[in-house]
């Protein structure tokens, strides 16, 4: 699999925000390593949302991304896990898809880079804090380590997806174990075929597509200029979708 052609050689843009919320080390270790996420939204929910930042790691715009989305309708509590243990310097590999890729293969690889056991322990650290449901969502390839972990046999997660996703079609969606929500941009691949394609899966919330035909790839992420008054209003309607979706998931299973 590899990225789109666009998000191979986009630079992030120059982004301000003040953080809402604090890294914290996980108690369980992966791999026998400590290792640390990003927690946010208040502590009374017992709604938590696994969040995967882009290629870039985490940026400004990634983080008013999830700290906006952590107080959404009643709020969830966002755990956003430090999946890179070494600072991404995708940056300066843009224009050299190759070295790119190799990069992103070693280090953001779902098994090979305990990815999965990564977000298992975050997933722990929210149900030890109170929550009782979880959803999972991923910005470009966080899209596609999303659908990976919610296709596992074990997982818990209600909903999953992404804004502007990357890797993610009808062959890398066939296992997942709940709805999917994906919110494209004018870059990508058309994806309501990927959405229509588990609709046979008859979830209990069917799954959820929209594309931002005025967004280019990236916006809800490291390449979002929010100072931008319509990618600003872009970035909220999103993220408007994806409480709302993850609101409706978990009400219908507290339900059943």
């Amino acid at each position: 699999m590899t990225l789109i052609e666009v998000c191979c050689n986009t630079s992030p843009t120059n982004a301000e925000w003040v953080n809402k919320g604090v890294d914290k080390v996980l108690p369980t270790k992966v791999n026998g390593e400590d290792r640390l996420t990003y927690r946010t939204g208040p502590k009374e929910s017992k709604r938590g949302i696994i969040g995967i930042y882009d290629i870039f790691g985490f940026h400004p715009t990634a983080y008013q991304f999830f700290d906006r989305l952590a107080l959404a309708n009643e709020g969830f509590k966002v755990s956003v896990p430090h999946m890179f243990k070494v600072v991404s310097p995708v940056e300066q590999l843009l224009g050299n898809r190759p070295a790119l890729m190799e990069w992103v293969s070693k280090h953001g690889d779902y098994k090979n880079s305990h990815l999965d056991a990564l977000i298992r322990a975050a997933v722990e650290d929210l149900r030890a804090d109170g929550c009782t449901s979880f959803s999972i969502i991923g910005q470009c390839w966080g899209t596609w380590i999303a659908v990976q972990a919610a296709s596992e046999e074990d997982s818990l997660f209600l909903a999953a997806g992404g804004p502007h996703p990357s890797m993610t079609t009808i062959e890398t969606v066939k296992d997942v174990r709940c709805p999917l929500i994906l919110l494209a941009s004018k870059d990508e691949d058309d994806m309501l075929p990927v959405v229509e394609s588990v609709k046979h899966k008859n979830f209990a919330v069917e799954s959820f597509h929209k594309r931002f035909e005025n967004m280019h790839h990236g916006w809800c992420g490291c390449r979002g200029d929010w100072k931008d008054p319509e990618q600003f209003k872009a970035g909220l309607e999103a993220i408007k979708l994806f409480a709302d979706y993850f609101t409706k998931v978990a009400e219908v299973s507290e339900h059943q």
